[in-house]
């Protein structure tokens, strides 16, 4: 009984021919997507992530800054940046000419230094805020790559087992990143033996639009309630005698680090209450905990600073990059404290493209443009525009709940009402679908299948921030008359 009702759990997971037609039938893309579509089917996965985020993606040929043409020569405007990966748009002919003339020298050397890594390192303690100063890196080859590392690292450096995460975070979902990976859609897929790593522990994410601890007191705002409820819930657990993070009557603490995302990406491009990180950086201080940060996807300019934590100027144990710091190829660097990556000996880690030549020479071409200042005040700039027109579109369209932007760095939540503020799934479907229809792409997540995450290359030219207002209301206007909103 117990694996026939497993059975048809699995069923509910799977994507059947019958449904395989269907996306067929309701797909806007051109015949000759169709045609490299059905290939695709044929030979990948069928857990490919572009099957859940889209009823059928678009096959992208080519592109250029901020916009990507299919197979059929349909151009769509990018809000994807290849999820932050292409922070400097497609194809950036300063990075591609610099790839190129590496290529001519060296290609690949191991996980072995050469002249293009050691300056990037060199680069990188220099630019990242790390608590006391003097900063060593440790190479990766991708974001899951940084984590296990970093949770290595800290792990080994404290001699503690746990690792506090938040709820919505996203870490990877390798099975030693996914066990910090609230996704409890991912988790069914890891059987019959789920991550094994028992020593992490969740907390809250103060989401102050949906807060967990539900809403303020009259005089009280969100942001303040929920960030308030997350130290006391926080502060109950380790001075409790029935918590398995302290043990109160000897003051010994079994955390290792926290391990956080400054703001939540994958969750929904979700900003928490002011002071987040500094209540962590209080915590960690005050119980001699690693503060761990992963700017994987908020780093590098994305947000207006060159690292989101800077907006609180939280100086932290380590962080992690990747994603954007390639330039479009692999690469990822643990930044972290000098003691805790010399606590180790030769070998510790080993990764046979870590530090590949080709991506530290691009990286090295990145961090030139992403932390000039100037380039940086642009992007925020760029951000409020975007804002100001989403705000805009807001005052008409009753579907947008709420609005969160720094720099670049923007997500929309959509309500069936802005007073109940119910979450609108079905509508925040059928509006991405028609803005692929119409030319654009998007990511849509969120706690509630509600939310969109605009992620533009940081040099998104504002003539296509327009196209991009142009289409969001023509969308939203098709929902509200098709779920009869007003």
């Amino acid at each position: 009984m117990v694996t026939e009702r497993f059975l048809e759990q699995r069923k509910k997971l799977q994507l059947t021919p019958a449904e395989i037609q269907e996306r067929f039938r309701k797909a806007t893309v051109g015949e000759e997507s169709k045609k490299w579509l059905r290939r695709w089917l044929e030979v990948e996965s069928h857990g490919q992530v572009g099957l859940a985020l889209f009823n059928l993606p678009p096959i992208v040929e080519r592109a250029e800054n901020d916009i990507l043409v299919d197979v059929d020569g349909k151009e769509y405007v990018d809000l994807l940046a290849g999820f932050s990966v292409s922070a400097l748009g497609e194809c950036n002919r300063e990075i591609t000419e610099v790839i190129q003339k590496q290529a001519t020298k060296l290609v690949h050397y191991f996980d072995l230094p050469h002249p293009e890594r050691i300056k990037l390192a060199e680069k990188l303690v220099q630019i990242v805020p790390i608590k006391g100063g003097k900063a060593r890196v440790a190479f990766g080859v991708t974001g899951s790559d940084a984590v296990e590392l970093a949770i290595r690292a800290a792990r080994y450096y404290t001699s503690r087992p746990f690792i506090l995460t938040a709820f919505g975070d996203y870490h990877g979902v390798t099975y030693g990143t996914m066990s910090l990976t609230g996704k409890g859609g991912m988790w069914a897929y890891f059987h019959p033996i789920p991550p094994q790593d028992t020593a992490v522990g969740y907390f809250p994410f103060p989401y102050p639009y949906q807060c967990p601890f539900g809403r303020p007191p009259e005089g009280k705002s969100e942001e303040e309630w929920c960030l308030e409820r997350l130290e006391e819930y926080l502060e109950y657990y380790f001075g409790s005698k029935e918590s398995p993070y302290r043990e109160v009557k000897n003051d010994i603490t079994n955390v290792a680090a926290f391990v956080v995302e400054p703001f939540q990406s994958s969750a929904g491009y979700i900003i928490p209450s002011p002071g987040y990180l500094k209540l962590l950086r209080k915590l960690a201080d005050k119980y001699g905990i690693l503060l761990i940060v992963d700017e994987i996807q908020t780093g590098l300019g994305r947000t207006g600073k060159l690292w989101a934590t800077e907006w609180e100027g939280v100086e932290v144990d380590m962080l992690l990059t990747s994603k954007a710091l390639g330039g479009g190829l692999p690469l990822s660097a643990v930044v972290a404290r000098a003691d805790i990556l010399e606590a180790w000996g030769p070998g510790a880690h080993v990764s046979t493209q870590a530090g590949n030549v080709l991506a530290c020479a691009a990286a090295n071409k990145v961090l030139e443009v992403i932390a000039n200042e100037d380039f940086l005040a642009e992007v925020r700039r760029k951000g409020d525009y975007f804002y100001n027109g989403l705000k805009e579109l807001q005052d008409r369209h009753p579907l947008i709940g709420h609005i969160n932007a720094k720099g670049l760095y923007i997500g929309l939540e959509l309500v069936k009402n802005r007073e109940t503020r119910e979450p609108a799934p079905e509508e925040a479907s059928f509006i991405l679908e028609e803005c692929v229809k119409e030319g654009m792409v998007f990511e849509k997540g969120g706690y509630f299948h509600n939310r969109f995450q605009l992620i533009p290359p940081l040099t998104i030219r504002k003539s296509t921030i327009d196209r991009a207002l142009e289409i969001f209301d023509k969308a939203f206007t098709a929902a509200e008359k098709r779920f009869g909103i007003r």
